[in-house]
């Protein structure tokens, strides 16, 4: 093969691992919400379960909702617009954080964070697409979730080293260092703005503008888009209750169980990332799905440390086929 068809070849540059640097810097940001959240919703603003699923419902929900709008902006003004405002809004927002003291206040700083997670997740993946070879696209996608799973893994770590140990029994806005933990995220997203800049704003030519209304629902990707939905509702219902559930158990956090959950699903992506097309990709959904369930009835039904590490597990497995096999339906 000549020289120039290598480089044609070639899909880690540094402009590709910018963006995957960018990515990994964001999701630390998120991982280090996942554990002390919950706590301090509980614990710091004295709420109940019902806000903490608020909570996770509007960040989820901004998301997925502003995700086809933000691919309009992507198209219009650049992938790195995407991912510096992105990472701009979320770094607002965690910065917004050390102000609340009520749970309403914070509920709409949550949505912004989900649309800046929106805003860099859809820039960055389609940055890594275009920048890789046409044969070589999948495989970027699964580079990019290293980041991902990468920053959720060391995120849970960073987040409850810095805020700290919090009785069960303690409430008030002085029983862990919050502010901290807000402040420290607001720098991981600033961090992935910074690296942001250096991603590129197309690859090649500039989509040809087309004036038409957002489409916000493609009809045939509704079905799929729905058991998607029920199965992040699972995901995201682990996310939010374990943390404060681990404490009522007395654990004395949760961290350890995100971790061992990303390194999992990382493991998994990388080496069973063909097991759905080898499965079949609708028997892989009901597989994984049903692996979301067996993770949701350990917790539930067990209610013991060994039923959130069974829960980990199954969840680890049912996510890491779950949205590859839906994504290519």
């Amino acid at each position: 093969m000549s020289s120039s068809a290598e480089a044609d070849q070639r899909m880690v540059t540094p402009r590709f691992l910018l963006v995957t640097a960018a990515t990994l810097a964001y999701y630390t940001c998120v991982g280090i919400l996942i554990p002390t959240l919950p706590v301090f919703i509980k614990n710091g603003l004295g709420s109940g379960e019902a806000m903490i699923g608020a909570s996770a419902v509007l960040f989820s929900g901004a998301a997925v909702l502003f995700r086809p709008l933000l691919t309009w902006v992507g198209n219009r003004w650049g992938r790195r617009t995407m991912m510096v405002s992105g990472s701009l809004v979320a770094t607002v927002a965690a910065l917004g954080m050390t102000v609340v003291n009520s749970t309403w206040q914070l509920l709409p700083f949550r949505a912004l964070m989900g649309v800046g997670e929106a805003a860099l997740f859809v820039g960055a993946a389609i940055s890594v697409v275009e920048l890789s070879p046409e044969n070589r696209k999948a495989e970027a996608a699964s580079y990019l979730s290293v980041a991902v799973f990468g920053g959720l893994s060391v995120g849970p770590i960073i987040g409850e080293l810095v805020m700290g140990d919090v009785p069960e029994g303690a409430r008030g806005l002085s029983a862990g260092h919050f502010d901290r933990v807000f402040v420290v995220t607001a720098l991981a997203s600033l961090l992935a703005a910074a690296v942001s800049l250096t991603a590129p704003a197309f690859v090649g030519a500039k989509p040809e503008r087309i004036r038409r209304k957002v489409s916000w629902f493609h009809p045939r990707s509704l079905r799929p888009g729905m058991i998607l939905a029920l199965g992040m509702a699972a995901w995201t219902s682990f996310t939010s209750f374990v943390p404060t559930f681990s404490k009522s158990i007395g654990l004395s956090g949760s961290a350890r169980f995100f971790t061992v959950y990303s390194i999992l699903c990382l493991v998994l992506r990388l080496f069973g990332a063909k097991t759905p097309e080898r499965l079949g990709l609708r028997r892989s959904v009901w597989i994984a799905m049903s692996f979301l369930l067996c993770g949701v009835t350990s917790v539930g039904v067990l209610g013991s440390e060994i039923g959130i590490w069974i829960g980990t597990t199954f969840f680890a497995l049912g996510v890491s086929f779950f949205y590859p096999s839906l994504l290519a339906m």
